[in-house]
């Protein structure tokens, strides 16, 4: 069995050590929303509202280290912008970019909880190397003008939303790819139980999740370890006969991938590939191809993840069924991002396993 599983690892959107290298083409940036925002030290629920007056705050620059405006702050800072959306794209997966923001941040969108990283004292976690993208529910915008507020606890040295990524709203065109997009609610447990990678398993008692999107902002904070997906869908006939593969977009940590009871794929940490270990798995596109003849009309795919650190989970989208031909527009899209090397290092690795 394992010598049959193939992997088509997509990495996209690594940190470089110099230069921007955070326009990554399959994103279309909707609303911009770098330059200078509203600002404020302290810390007040109130100020997420929507409706809160900050006429009297400061303008503060973003992306950009609050300390160059105050020079040795560290705590808690609020930012808040009001932006406009002209037309609202006909379909889901909208995402806010945010970059690095150091400490820990909390955001709101139109006064309601789109995401967080890190976590806030007294158990204060920082994530200050993490970009931050949020996705966010259309129904949450509004065609005119909303709010962002972005609540930010900074430990020490610089603090605040201090970039390293282009800032906005943004559309993934890479979803418009799918044939069939699997993007959503799933089931979602913490607890390994028997059966669970069969069609008939009872998964009536466990939690739904949206996917894309981290554990931590659904109600599973600071959670490390071991979790499992689960999702039913059907495919048309047609589907059943195209050489497809499995888009799972990004997921943090490590993940094994099973389709009707069948290990399809997995992404593992290789001790012998420090290079790679480097970056890290939860930096790279997973995207797996189907063995002949697996998909049926009723189907049930299986996701175990484990989560060392930080944010877990699928967290990043497109999430479904593409055809071999977008599967390498999507390569092509993203391929001055490649770290090649590593990457051909690792596949020869598993195509062998």
């Amino acid at each position: 069995m394992k010598s049959t599983i193939k992997i088509l690892l997509v990495v996209i959107a690594i940190v470089l050590l110099t230069g921007n290298a955070t326009k990554a083409t399959e994103w279309s940036k909707i609303v911009d929303l770098e330059g200078f925002w509203r600002f404020s030290v302290g810390d007040n629920t109130e100020w997420a509202n929507s409706d809160f007056d900050d006429s009297e705050w400061d303008y503060i620059r973003v992306p950009a280290s609050w300390d160059d405006f105050y020079p040795g702050y560290n705590g808690y800072g609020w930012y808040r912008k009001s932006f406009e959306v002209r037309s609202m794209p006909p379909h889901d997966n909208l995402a806010f970019i945010l970059g690095n923001i150091d400490d820990v941040d909390e955001v709101f969108v139109n006064g309601k909880k789109i995401g967080q990283t890190g976590t806030f004292p007294p158990l204060n976690e920082t994530a200050y190397n993490i970009n931050r993208l949020y996705y966010v529910d259309s129904e949450i915008l509004q065609e005119g003008e909303n709010v962002i507020a972005v609540r930010v606890y900074d430990e020490g040295k610089e603090g605040g939303m201090v970039g390293h990524y282009d800032i906005g709203l943004f559309y993934d065109n890479d979803k418009s790819l799918l044939d069939l997009d699997l993007s959503g609610e799933w089931k979602f447990s913490i607890y390994r139980e028997s059966g669970l990678y069969d069609y008939d398993f009872d998964d009536s008692e466990w939690d739904e999740i949206t996917v894309p999107g981290n554990w931590e902002n659904q109600g599973y904070a600071d959670f490390d370890g071991f979790a499992w997906y689960r999702k039913k869908f059907t495919v048309s006939n047609k589907l059943t006969n195209d050489n497809l593969f499995l888009v799972l977009g990004k997921i943090d940590d490590i993940d094994k991938v099973y389709l009707n009871g069948k290990l399809i794929g997995r992404t593992e940490y290789l001790d012998e590939y420090s290079g790679f270990r480097k970056y890290g798995f939860w930096q790279l596109y997973r995207v797996y191809e189907l063995p002949p003849d697996i998909l049926k009309r009723n189907n049930i795919l299986v996701v175990e993840v484990k989560d060392e650190q930080l944010q877990g989970g699928i967290y990043e989208g497109p999430i479904g069924l593409m055809n071999a031909q977008n599967a390498r527009i999507v390569e092509q899209r993203n391929k001055d991002l490649f770290y090649e090397t590593p990457v051909e290092r690792v596949i020869k690795f598993l195509f062998d396993f």
